[in-house]
């Protein structure tokens, strides 16, 4: 990440470094960290929710295409699919005994073909003002979804460091014969690392919406891939056990600098898919 930094900085320190392209890496990040604050729980429980990039997509066009229902409602009912989505993936993890990583890749699948039947196949632009400005708006200097990203963060190292869910959850995916033995509910925890998942990806895609001002069927298609792949860069473990959630917010910062740099110099669109990859 500071080899990057470094790099961007001297080949183009006037835009780079200008206030306004911070401001705009740290809007960009805040929707990928929620999500990979979620996806990180997963991971840990030695899970995998390839489903995150849907939800997310979902979540949008419920809060865009419930607007004329009060904002209050469309983003209820967003977070609720959200909640809903990841309780389902963790009944069919926990007690259908499914692989997580088939599991997810079926409700990847089954919200998908819901959100392009609700749309329509196509964008539903947003007509409250007041809502695009949770998306565009800053609190001084700070975009506000990067202030709600912070919140988000400091609340996940809190628990995952500092409190018995956190610890639990680390012994479910190190060691979770083990940790039957010593009386944690495996099976529980496992439940409810993918609905803190799909509540986090419902988040990101309100959050989005509100951003963008408007929801598309291309939103979150790219997502589970890149938040699992700053996970890993972060210290996470696709066996489970292991992760922090500042390393998963600093993996997504490293991935987004580099597409940034990319894009500040102009660097063509295929070289950029190879070298992230």
């Amino acid at each position: 990440l500071v080899g990057l930094v470094v790099i961007f900085a001297v080949v183009n320190p006037h835009v780079f470094l200008s206030g306004e392209n911070i401001q705009n890496v740290a809007r960009q990040i805040s929707f990928d960290v929620i999500v990979a604050l979620g996806e990180l729980v997963c991971l840990i429980a030695a899970g995998v929710d390839l489903s995150v990039g849907s939800t997310l997509a979902m979540a949008a066009a419920l809060t865009m295409g419930l607007q004329d229902y009060g904002m209050g409602v469309a983003v209820g009912a967003a977070l609720l699919v959200g909640l809903t989505i990841g309780a389902f993936n963790g009944l069919m993890v926990a007690k259908g005994r499914i692989v997580p990583f088939i599991a997810t890749l079926g409700s990847l699948t089954i919200v998908y073909g819901v959100m392009l039947t609700y749309t329509g196949q196509k964008p539903i632009p947003g007509r409250n003002e007041w809502f695009a400005t949770i998306g565009n708006g800053s609190l001084g200097p700070i975009p506000v979804p990067t202030v709600i990203m912070l919140v988000l963060l400091a609340g996940f190292h809190v628990l995952l460091n500092y409190t018995r869910f956190g610890r639990n959850m680390y012994a479910v995916g190190g060691n979770p014969d083990a940790a039957r033995l010593a009386g944690i509910r495996v099976d529980l925890y496992r439940f409810w690392a993918f609905v803190i998942s799909g509540f986090c990806a419902a988040l990101s895609g309100v959050l989005l919406a509100s951003r963008l001002n408007s929801a598309t069927i291309h939103m979150g298609l790219q997502t589970p891939l890149f938040v699992i792949a700053a996970c890993i860069m972060g210290g996470a473990s696709m066996l489970g056990g292991r992760g922090t959630a500042i390393g998963a917010a600093l993996g997504v910062l490293a991935l987004t600098i580099l597409s940034n740099g990319m894009d500040l110099l102009s660097v063509f669109t295929y070289y950029q898919m190879a070298i992230r990859a």
